[in-house]
């Protein structure tokens, strides 16, 4: 129910995440709101979310009791792993078998050789709550950017049913159901790593604007640019801007402008202006 997307960018000197802020309580509550799906973690280590809260919180709250993460991209992936596993075991656990017995004993009643029909019918309610719901009680998925003590940048992906992808090699990554989308953009837009920070913060907002095709995927967005030395959230003047220039590059030149209705155009140096700003987070002064 959302777009995250991940990217390096400016020769992998910088990682740049954005996501939207769409928020859905079953089928009918949900819309933009204020809430954050880019959140600090320990050693810089900046984490993307989707999936349900009771998801996303348990493996969150099992990631941030390492005080490591990040700093090694093996490690890292592991202690991912692990989290979304014991997270998803504690959640099946209380939905399906502590209302009948604990944990140990529906294991125990598993390995016996003849089992008997309660216990046939929890496994078979995990199976179908993981393989056929169309709202199971656990789904996350998450991207972890950052760099590690090496100063090296990476794009860590935990996706069902629990692998952590290191995805750093193929240079990019999104999770949600606006994903298909935002790739495709990007392979159309010919995306390369080498870009320079100010092209490519606005070729994955391009990105994250075409996920919007999805009916779940929300307006307003947020971004991050990483480097090995600083954290910047981009801020509120520049996605404006931004926004404003995504409007004047798509809309049809038989479309004339009306300031009364439509997003007032950009500055005529956007282009100088979002320089600047990308400049100065690569070169601070």
């Amino acid at each position: 129910m959302t777009i995250c997307i991940g990217a390096l960018a400016a020769d992998k000197h910088a990682v740049i995440g954005i996501a939207d802020r769409y928020i859905s309580f079953g089928s009918l509550a949900s819309g933009d709101t204020d809430s954050v799906k880019i959140l600090p973690l320990q050693n810089g280590v900046h984490v993307m979310i989707a999936g349900n809260d009771d998801a996303i919180a348990r493996v969150l709250a099992k990631l941030v009791t390492h005080d490591e993460l990040g700093k090694d991209r093996k490690a890292t992936k592991d202690y991912c792993e692990t989290a979304y596993r014991e997270a998803e075991s504690e959640l099946l656990e209380m939905r399906h078998i502590r209302p009948f017995m604990s944990r140990e004993k529906f294991e125990e009643a598993l390995l016996k050789k003849q089992v008997n029909l309660v216990i046939e019918g929890i496994a078979e309610a995990i199976r179908r709550d993981r393989n056929e719901s169309e709202e199971p009680t656990f789904s996350c998925e998450l991207i972890l950017c950052g760099f590690d003590e090496k100063k090296e940048p990476y794009i860590l992906t935990l996706l069902d049913p629990g692998a952590c992808t290191d995805t750093t090699q193929t240079g990019f990554s999104a999770i949600g159901s606006g994903s298909e989308h935002a790739l495709k953009e990007m392979f159309d837009n010919e995306w390369e790593r080498k870009f320079s920070l100010d092209r490519a913060l606005y070729d994955i907002l391009d990105a994250k604007i075409e996920a919007e095709e999805d009916d779940e995927v929300g307006y307003n967005w947020d971004a991050v640019i990483l480097t090995s030395d600083s954290n910047n959230i981009v801020p509120q003047d520049i996605k404006t801007m931004m926004d404003r220039v995504w409007i004047m590059l798509n809309r049809s030149p038989y479309h004339e402008f009306n300031a009364a209705e439509d997003t007032p155009l950009p500055e005529p140096d956007w282009k100088e202006r979002l320089k600047k700003y990308t400049n100065g987070i690569l070169s601070p002064t």
